[in-house]
Parts: structure tokens; sequence; C-alpha cells
């Protein structure tokens, strides 16, 4: 069923069919993961979170939200029993695995290189009376190999979906479910607070760069249900809005008090 004829959510809202804008999105993810990756080797963009600098949560918010909005702009023929698919779409899929796959050899050899780069060489423990040295090696931590996998893995999930969203055509009038905002400014719009969170992070290194972004998730969900005719807040959402005020109150308060004890 329609998500118009039923409800419009964020998602709904968010998710580009046009190809300029799933380009656009395909660039932004590739520059997210490449930014994950800076936060892990270079503190300079990371959350200073407990005793290490960490990955910022707008990082881990907006990587899975892009990532969906990029799957569901190729909904149709990424999933294998769609009733629509037929076989230009099937030799579009297999044609976009045949693409991805050498970009991800490509990947793998950066992640490589990345990670010979960054470790650092291992230092051998002096015995009674000897001078420490330095030795050819390196050390690697098990929670930086799992970094490191998990970096890869989304790589490999994204380039299919990212070569599709790359070079199919704009979805047809059928599949865009009526009414929908302008995606320019959608994206504009999306794009804008993404680009601040991220200042705000490179700047003070927390994460209250946060906010902005899912405020605009919020945003562009409601007036995606006031252009499809619905009323920007239900009842629920209006519960789960006074939920979530609340939550990150009792959050900022909390800090509060917290940054205040140590003071």
């Amino acid at each position: 069923m329609p998500a118009t004829t039923s409800d419009v959510t964020w998602r709904d809202a968010v998710t580009p069919l046009s190809r300029a804008s799933r380009r656009r999105w395909t660039a932004c993810y590739a520059l997210l993961l490449v930014l994950a990756a800076a936060s892990v080797t270079d503190g300079a963009f990371a959350s200073d979170r407990g005793s290490d600098p960490t990955t910022p949560l707008l990082l881990l918010v907006a990587i899975p939200v892009v990532f969906g909005m990029l799957r569901r702009g190729t909904r149709r023929i990424t999933a294998l029993d769609h009733p629509d698919l037929d076989e230009r779409d099937v030799a579009a899929r297999n044609s976009a695995y045949r693409i991805a796959f050498p970009l991800f050899g490509l990947v793998v050899i950066a992640a490589l290189v990345l990670l010979v780069a960054t470790v650092p060489d291992i230092t051998r423990t002096p015995r009674a009376g000897q001078i420490a040295t330095t030795i050819p090696g390196f050390f690697v931590e098990g929670r930086a190999l799992l970094g490191l996998g998990l970096w890869i893995a989304l790589w490999a999930a994204f380039l299919p979906t990212g070569v599709l969203a790359w070079r199919e055509p704009d979805a047809l009038e059928s599949e865009t479910d009526g009414e929908r905002l302008s995606e320019t400014i959608r994206d504009a719009l999306l794009g804008l607070a993404l680009a601040g969170g991220l200042a705000i992070v490179l700047v003070s290194h927390s994460d209250a760069g946060l906010w902005p972004f899912v405020a605009t998730l919020a945003l562009l969900g409601a007036l995606g249900r006031r252009a499809a005719g619905q009323p920007m807040l239900s009842r629920q959402r209006k519960l789960r809005v006074a939920i979530g005020i609340g939550l990150i109150l009792v959050l900022l308060v909390a800090g509060l008090l917290v940054s205040v004890s140590n003071g």
C-alpha cells in the first residue's frame, strides 16, 4: 500500500527518487565512511567521550540513515522478489555488482594501506640493563581489526547499491507516491544540517552536532506528511516528540551535573 494512503514517515520524505538526488547522497555516503575512518585514525575529527576520542554519534546515525535512503531509492531493482522486476532491471543489478567488485578491491587495498600507515611500531620490552629498541613490525589491537573489518563490510554493502543509485534514471511518476517535497530543497536542508553538525563536531569535539541533523529529519517528515495531506503531527507522534524532548532534557541535565561535579 502506498505510504501516502496510510502514513508518511520521515523515511518516505527523504527517499531520493531522481538520479541527481541519488548521486548527491551516494557521494555523501562515501564521504561519511571516509570521515568515520578519520575519526578513528585522527583525533582532530572525533568526539571526546570518555578517556579516548571516539567516532561522533552524528556519523553513527547519519551512516545508516543515508544508506537507508539509497536502498529505498533503488528498492524496486535491488529486491529480488519484486513483482515489477524485469529483464532490464536484472541486467542493471548484475552490471552494478560487476562494477562494484573492482571498486571493492580498491577499498580493501586502501584500508590495508591506511592500516600500515597508522598502526604503531612494535617496541621490544628491554631486559635489565638494556635500552628499549624498536624492531620491524606492527602492533594492532583486536578492536582496531574489528573496526577495520566493519569499515570494509560497510563498503561491501554500499558499493552495489551506490552504483545502482548513481546509474539508474529518475523514478517513474507512478513510483513517486503522489505529492512530495522538492528534492532540491529537501537535499539542501538535510545537507546543510549534516554539514553544520559535522562542523560542530570538528570545532567542539562533542556530540552536539547530532541534534541539528535529527531535528531536520523530523522537520522533513512533518513537511512530507503535510504535502501528502496528512496532519504534521498525529497524537502518537506528539507523544513520541514529548518523550524525546524529555529524554534530551534529562541527558542535558545529567551532563551538566556531571561536569559541575567534576569541576
